[in-house]
């Protein structure tokens, strides 16, 4: 199921407030979507650490170029920088109501950081300083383990029957017809 965070009405749970704050020195820049060795082997290293045996871990750099750095639409690179070292890259397309969050990696050396959670608020508030209502997060798969995460980011939005309807926290999607 698609789904969305309303920008506007989002209100970080307080562990969502502490992996944002346990990473405000990191240093955002929005890069043109291009190739860069850096982004590429934090990409291998991510891949190796999270999805280890999926395929992806071993991605040529053609594969990865293919896989994130074509786009039909607007699209950035934005990548995260804690004292001079690359911690974390994030792919985010331009929409007219909001931005979608395409894909993002980080380092896993980090244990406990939080990256991801700090990323998607990180998201929200650009939303909010653009003027966009809606943070795009892809497909939501409650049995999907590394998935489910997503029904934590409040109020959240489902594409049901082509409308947007929010769901609740212990949301399950829909029966598939």
């Amino acid at each position: 199921m698609p789904v969305r965070i309303v920008a506007e009405d989002f209100v970080a749970n307080r562990s969502q407030r502490r992996a944002y704050a346990r990473h405000d020195r990191l240093e955002a820049r929005m890069l043109e979507l291009k190739y860069h060795p850096e982004h590429y082997a934090l990409y291998l290293r991510y891949q190796s650490h999270r999805h280890s045996g999926g395929g992806m871990d071993h991605d040529s750099r053609e594969q990865y170029r293919h896989f994130l750095l074509q786009s039909n639409v607007r699209s950035s690179l934005v990548e995260f920088r804690e004292e001079g070292r690359l911690r974390m890259v994030s792919i985010v397309d331009r929409l007219e109501d909001g931005l979608s969050s395409v894909y993002t990696f980080f380092e896993p050396q980090v244990a406990g950081a939080g990256l991801g959670t700090f990323n998607v608020v990180w998201q929200v508030e650009l939303c909010r300083r653009l003027g966009l209502p809606y943070l795009y997060l892809g497909y939501w798969i409650a049995q999907s383990r590394k998935m489910a995460y997503k029904v934590n980011f409040q109020p959240l939005e489902g594409l049901i029957d082509g409308q947007w309807r929010r769901l609740p926290r212990d949301a399950s999607p829909p029966e598939a017809v």
